[in-house]
């Protein structure tokens, strides 16, 4: 019994010590690619925030916003206002 003890207590050692190897916090940070929006178009603010965003942002709904346009189908563009 105290073999299998004994046995027990260095194989938890041995994994303790192999799996601390690899929990590295010393990785170096991501490297930071610049993202630029393909497609924009302009639209007013009101039809692409809600009045609590608006008095939140401080801006007009008449106000001028450029955004970022995602391809959508004929349908969504036919039904949605811009």
């Amino acid at each position: 019994m105290k073999r299998f003890a004994f046995a027990l207590a260095a194989l938890t050692l041995v994994s303790g010590a192999a799996s601390a190897a690899t929990s590295d916090h010393e990785r170096p940070e991501a490297t930071v690619q610049p993202v630029q929006a393909e497609e924009t178009v302009t639209v007013r603010a009101g039809s692409v925030l809600t009045a609590v965003e608006l008095h939140r942002a401080g801006l007009s709904a008449d106000e001028k916003l450029t955004v970022t346009n995602f391809p959508s189908s004929e349908w969504a563009m036919t039904h949605y206002e811009r």
